[in-house]
């Protein structure tokens, strides 16, 4: 099972944004040290960003850098631009970063699965806006974590 983190902050670029995940990562032990290092190369070459009408970006890297599985999501207060991963030409604005710690492939697949599908719901990005930091942390539990508990939130 995997735990999520939420914090909120700024930065003026994915990198920043993406070091501040990385750190509170490290920081409750579940990555190694050259985890944003893997990260950020990774995000290099395979741009994360999703689109305009969706900013989030989902920076991860391989499971070789993680201790334990976690998800840790940065709520920005400005967004700050990310490569699409639909076009690399483009960049995107992103308000979430969801950075992904996760060694089980399956456990990978399922939570990218459960973040693609709920982002088809458009009010899925106002509730996460709406909600603090606390009640954050627990909607994406339930939304990403417990398989079968989507309905507790809606």
């Amino acid at each position: 099972m995997s735990q999520i983190f939420v914090i909120e902050g700024t930065a003026e670029t994915w990198q920043e944004a993406l070091r501040q995940t990385a750190q509170k990562l490290l920081e409750m032990k579940c990555v190694k040290p050259d985890f944003y290092a893997s990260c950020a190369a990774r995000e290099e070459s395979f741009p994360t960003g999703l689109t305009a009408s969706c900013p989030i970006a989902i920076p991860h890297t391989s499971k070789e850098y993680v201790l334990q599985q976690a998800v840790c999501v940065l709520r920005l207060e400005h967004p700050v631009k990310f490569r699409s991963m639909e076009n690399v030409d483009l960049q995107v604005e992103v308000r979430y970063v969801m950075n992904l710690a996760l060694q089980d492939d399956q456990e990978h697949i399922r939570i990218v699965s459960q973040i693609i599908r709920n982002l088809k719901d458009k009010y899925f990005i106002e509730a996460m806006d709406a909600l603090d930091s606390e009640s954050l942390s627990q909607f994406l539990n339930v939304k990403f974590l417990k398989e079968g508990n989507e309905k507790e939130w809606e």
